[in-house]
């Protein structure tokens, strides 16, 4: 499996550096320095996960989560897992309900199966955006606004950390009165 994870970042590393002599596995964090390299992060991170995927986002970046790449990924878990596999934490939801983000729609039409939240008050004013598979792998954005990330496909310890924060946000959060109109 470690022989796939090196590969696997190698791909992205290729993604995120145009310097072909960069390729060379990597131990430790990817940095992602631009849109199309943390969008490669997000899809590979979503296909490798089997149990579980959880993000938390200002607005679901359409340009990131509303790609078809990523959001077959996300089909192809969410009717994989028996239990709610896909978990979204969002603060602004009103955007993605408005633009007809198609996280939003797969959402209402598997609603058994992935589940978006609006972030608690006291959490509003965290500006990170992340993304956790199986509490292994990890994509972070220190700065939500920025266009730099920070990917690792093997990284538990981490992984755990963020997983850890999500949940407790989770536990605060509730779904916005926007969010349950999806479902009716």
């Amino acid at each position: 499996m470690t022989d796939a994870l090196n590969h696997d970042q190698t791909d992205i590393k290729a993604a995120a550096s145009p310097d072909p002599d960069e390729t060379a596995p990597v131990d430790g964090p990817l940095l992602l320095a631009d849109r199309s390299s943390i969008r490669a992060a997000g899809v590979q991170l979503a296909d490798l996960a089997r149990r579980e995927l959880l993000i938390v986002s200002r607005d679901l970046d359409p340009d990131l989560y509303d790609q078809r790449p990523f959001l077959d990924a996300v089909r192809r878990l969410a009717l994989a897992t028996p239990r709610t596999p896909v978990r979204v934490l969002v603060t602004e939801p009103r955007l993605p309900v408005i633009g007809g983000h198609r996280l939003i729609e797969l959402t209402r039409r598997l609603g058994s199966r992935i589940s978006i939240r609006r972030v608690a008050d006291d959490f509003r004013d965290r500006v990170d955006s992340f993304l956790v598979t199986d509490a292994r792998g990890y994509c972070l954005h220190r700065v939500a606004d920025r266009h730099r990330a920070r990917m690792e496909l093997d990284a538990p310890r981490e992984a755990r950390r963020l997983r850890t924060t999500f949940e407790e946000i989770w536990e605060q959060s509730d779904g916005d009165s926007e969010l349950r109109q999806l479902y009716l």
